[in-house]
C-alpha cells in the first residue's frame, strides 16, 4: 500500500451520520473565526472538464455515479470545471446559514491558451493557493458540523446539469430558495 495522502483539514474532524443529510463533517475541537479549515492540497483533488469527466463517470456503476454527482461542485469564477475531493471535505454539508466559507475566491482565467488540459492544470495549481480554502466565518464549537452555503459557495456548469438529468441525479436541498 501506497504513502497515505494528507487530509486537506486543518482542525480535528469527526465525519458522522446527521439527522437529515446522511454523512456530515464535525469539529472535534473549538475553531476561530478566520482560521482556516479545510484547504485544497496535491494529490487530493481533481478537477475535471466535461471530456474528462463524462469518461471518469462512463466507466462507474450507476451508484459509484450517482455519489460523485452528488459530492463534486464547481466554483464561483472557476468556469466550465468541476471538483472531486478526495478526503472528508466532499461531505461537508449545505446550510445557509454556513460556518464556512471560500476565503477570497477569485476567478481563474482562461487566458488565451486552449490548448487540452492547460486551463485544467492551471485550475488545479491555482486551487492550492489559501484563497481557495475553507475558513471558519464565526466561532465554532467542538461538536457542531461543518457546513458551507453551496448556493453562495458552488457554480456548476451547464454541461454537469445535464450530466444529473442523464442519470436521474434529482439534488433537492437546494430548493427552499
Amino acid at each position: 500500500m501506497g504513502p497515505e495522502t494528507p487530509s486537506g483539514f486543518r482542525v480535528h474532524i469527526e465525519v458522522m451520520e446527521t439527522a437529515d443529510k446522511g454523512l456530515g463533517v464535525f469539529t472535534a475541537e473549538t475553531i476561530k473565526k478566520g482560521d482556516i479549515v479545510w484547504r485544497h492540497v496535491p494529490g487530493n483533488y481533481t478537477v475535471y472538464d466535461e471530456h474528462m469527466f463524462r469518461s471518469f463517470i462512463g466507466g462507474l456503476t450507476n451508484e459509484e455515479a450517482e455519489y460523485q454527482l452528488t459530492h463534486m461542485f464547481g466554483l464561483m469564477g472557476v468556469s466550465d470545471c468541476v471538483i472531486g475531493s478526495h478526503d472528508a471535505g466532499a461531505l461537508i454539508n449545505h446550510s445557509n446559514p454556513a460556518n464556512l466559507a471560500t476565503k477570497n475566491p477569485r476567478p481563474i482565467e482562461t487566458g488565451v491558451d486552449t490548448t487540452p488540459g492547460t486551463y485544467i492544470r492551471d485550475v488545479s495549481a491555482a486551487l492550492l493557493d489559501d484563497d481557495y480554502a475553507l475558513v471558519a466565518t464565526r466561532d465554532i464549537e467542538s461538536g457542531k458540523e461543518l457546513t458551507t452555503d453551496y448556493r453562495a459557495e458552488c457554480h456548476e456548469p451547464a454541461w454537469f446539469n445535464s450530466v444529473h438529468e442523464q442519470y436521474g441525479v434529482v439534488e433537492t436541498y437546494l430548493d427552499d430558495r
